[in-house]
């Protein structure tokens, strides 16, 4: 993942020399050229939080970290994108649980 993060920084340092000619009518790259910073940033951000959780869980499975950890259920990771352009990570606490979606959860195991 850390090569990951690498190889995105080279990829938006090429989609700054990025560009379009002509206008969007018949042209499949116009809004790929527009997206491209928004997709290098989502990009960035999801490999970020997938760093950030140690475990696995659901649609991420890491080699490094293959079971599951607790402190983990209970929060969500939350990645937000700072002034400076840098990834601020922080763990965000899950409100409990009702007890109707508790049952349902325990009737499933």
């Amino acid at each position: 993942m850390q090569h990951a993060l690498e190889q995105l920084g080279k990829l938006k340092e090429r989609a700054n020399n990025a560009g379009v000619t002509g206008h969007r009518e018949f042209n499949p790259g116009w809004h790929t050229a527009l997206d491209l910073k928004n997709l290098l940033t989502v990009s960035e951000a999801i490999t970020r939080a997938a760093i950030e959780r140690k475990e696995s869980r659901g649609a991420q499975f890491r080699e490094d970290y293959p079971d599951k950890e607790e402190r983990f259920a209970k929060v969500n990771t939350m990645i937000s994108k700072a002034e400076d352009g840098s990834m601020r990570i922080r763990l965000e606490p899950l409100p409990e649980m009702p007890d109707y979606l508790k049952r349902v959860v325990e009737e499933m195991k």
